[in-house]
């Protein structure tokens, strides 16, 4: 008898104890998920810039309206590699107010910011994509018209007509010129393939002599900063600011292979075999 009686009880509890999990496991998981928001909130204020920098990330996956201040507090970060993160998680959660960063001294910041910018919906945001246009960096200017391209916002088309005339930067007068197009709906201009072709049309122009310049200025950067040996006539002023972007912003976890394996011309990988090579 008292084993019947034991054994009735065992299936009164399971039953109540499956509906209060299932009644607590909310509330608990909610619990857990907000001590991470806020350990990650007190990680942005730590010492080390690594713990900050993780920090961010996870603030701006978590798209959680509680870390917009403090990340906006962060902006003012002194390690350039933590504010660029930081305004990723403000683009991430949709805030504009990234763009308080457009006047940072790191350029890498402020390509961030854009970055940030082009995933917000609105005017105001465009309205500062827009602003960006006069910004005292080439990179930023050429990627501000990119951004407005894909926004396809009408009112980006004065602007853009006037950088894409007047640009001191050959490759961003080049990016407004297919921003417009995309913004009215054309085709879009592509840039010539033929290396070839493009680096005798250069030569022949007088006009572009500085332009020449600056491909040889940026190889040499690339060259002394990350030891790429490249043959920069293959490719155009674009492509080059590009890999330097790229391996400014590569984190150490990033192969070669994953970060440049679609920009390089079969004989620089060739020549840098050495950077590609998995580490040991």
């Amino acid at each position: 008898m008292p084993k019947g009686k034991n054994g009735c009880t065992g299936c009164i509890k399971a039953p109540f104890l499956l509906l209060l999990f299932i009644l607590l496991f909310p509330t608990y998981a909610f619990a857990q998920e907000s001590r991470g928001i806020q350990q990650w909130i007190k990680d942005l204020r730590d010492e080390e810039p690594l713990v900050r920098w993780q920090a961010a990330t996870h603030l701006g996956r978590t798209q959680d309206a509680r870390a917009v201040e403090p990340l906006i507090e962060a902006l003012g970060d002194t390690d350039e590699g933590v504010r660029r993160e930081v305004t990723k998680a403000l683009g991430e959660i949709g805030d504009p107010r990234a763009a308080k960063i457009l006047d940072d001294t790191d350029e890498f910041v402020r390509l961030n910011a854009l970055g940030a910018l082009e995933n917000i919906e609105g005017n105001e945001a465009t309205k500062l994509l827009i602003a960006a246009l006069k910004n005292d960096s080439p990179m930023v200017r050429m990627n501000a018209a990119a951004s407005l391209g894909r926004r396809g916002d009408q009112q980006a088309i004065t602007p853009l007509e006037e950088v894409a005339g007047s640009d001191v930067q050959s490759y961003v007068r080049f990016a407004a010129q297919q921003a417009l197009v995309q913004i009215r709906g054309e085709t879009v201009v592509k840039a010539p393939k033929d290396t070839k072709a493009l680096t005798k049309r250069i030569a022949a122009d007088e006009k572009s002599a500085p332009l020449i310049t600056e491909m040889q200025q940026v190889a040499e950067r690339i060259k002394e900063q990350f030891g790429l040996v490249l043959d920069y006539k293959k490719y155009d002023i674009m492509d080059l600011l590009d890999i330097e972007a790229r391996m400014r912003m590569r984190h150490p976890r990033d192969s070669m292979e994953s970060v440049l394996g679609d920009l390089l011309t079969e004989e620089d990988k060739e020549r840098n075999r050495h950077l590609f090579a998995p580490k040991q």
